[in-house]
């Protein structure tokens, strides 16, 4: 049964993400990353990215499926880099990423995010239970070895708890799925998010939801944001590659792969940047209160 009563978070937990969690990322203490990967200060990849005067892609992909290693390999063959939202929870259960699996991807370089322990419809639940999926998950993935600095709400779902706890729980951003330029819902909406984002607890990405998901339309967001957006970021939520039309969250590999091939050459010829959220972001690795 979902839960829909809300109740008021502990003084202490609000204490702590007034201390913690509130702060903004380049107040963070640094903190050494896991698995090799430095925490880089806050302002450095912002202000490389703001002197290339072109938008930043961030490629980012939810829930820890199985396929997620692959994909993690074709994003390094090309030189990219991305940031995978895991819930902890299903790690090591069919159809996910085993937790070998996910240090394989972080060895490569790709960031690892929290996504809750098993993907609820977070404004559905408790402020208590909203802090279990999403503090727990982090500490987790922390315990596993994951320098995990970047969240993204499940379903896209958030209300004012879902944002508190969030940023509450030591993470340094919160991802939304939608915010940004679409033509036929959105278009008054912003193409980029500003860097760093005008809002850390909901950071607003472009929506493909009831978009054909090919490599053409992709690309559109990218090309309006070069023609519109000036440098700021356009991020993309993928969920799985694979071949399944019935499934209006799946991406089929040709027309990924036709996509990232483009992204690395737009790269290559520096009309993008591209980067992990986590590095645009910036700041340390928090604990969790």
């Amino acid at each position: 049964m979902r839960l829909t009563v809300k109740r008021l978070l502990p003084a202490c937990l609000l204490t702590a993400a007034s201390i913690a969690g509130l702060q903004h990322p380049a107040a963070a203490t640094a903190g050494s990353a896991v698995l090799g990967q430095a925490a880089a200060p806050a302002h450095v990849a912002r202000q490389q990215a703001r002197a290339a005067k072109v938008p930043t892609v961030v490629l980012t992909f939810d829930d820890g499926t199985a396929d997620h290693l692959a994909v993690a390999g074709m994003l390094s063959r090309r030189g990219l880099k991305g940031t995978f939202y895991v819930n902890s929870g299903r790690l090591g259960k069919r159809g996910f990423l085993s937790v070998a699996a996910l240090r394989a991807i972080a060895k490569e370089g790709h960031e690892i995010g929290g996504h809750t322990l098993q993907h609820p419809h977070l404004p559905e639940m408790f402020d208590a239970a909203q802090q279990t999926e999403i503090c727990d998950d982090r500490r987790a993935l922390l315990k596993m070895g994951f320098a995990v600095r970047s969240f993204a709400y499940p379903f896209g779902a958030s209300d004012e708890s879902s944002k508190r706890i969030a940023m509450s729980c030591g993470y340094n951003s919160a991802r939304d799925i939608n915010g940004l330029y679409r033509p036929d819902s959105c278009s008054a909406c912003p193409v980029t998010e500003t860097i760093p984002p005008a809002d850390l607890a909901a950071v607003r990405v472009t929506s493909q939801t009831r978009l054909p998901r090919t490599a053409r339309t992709l690309r559109e967001f990218v090309t309006r944001a070069q023609r519109e957006g000036g440098p700021g970021m356009v991020t993309f939520v993928f969920h799985e590659i694979k071949d399944e039309p019935g499934d209006k969250y799946a991406t089929a590999p040709k027309e990924f792969a036709a996509f990232i091939d483009w992204v690395a050459r737009q790269r290559k010829a520096k009309k993008i940047d591209v980067r992990t959220l986590g590095d645009l972001v910036g700041g340390g690795v928090s604990p969790v209160p």
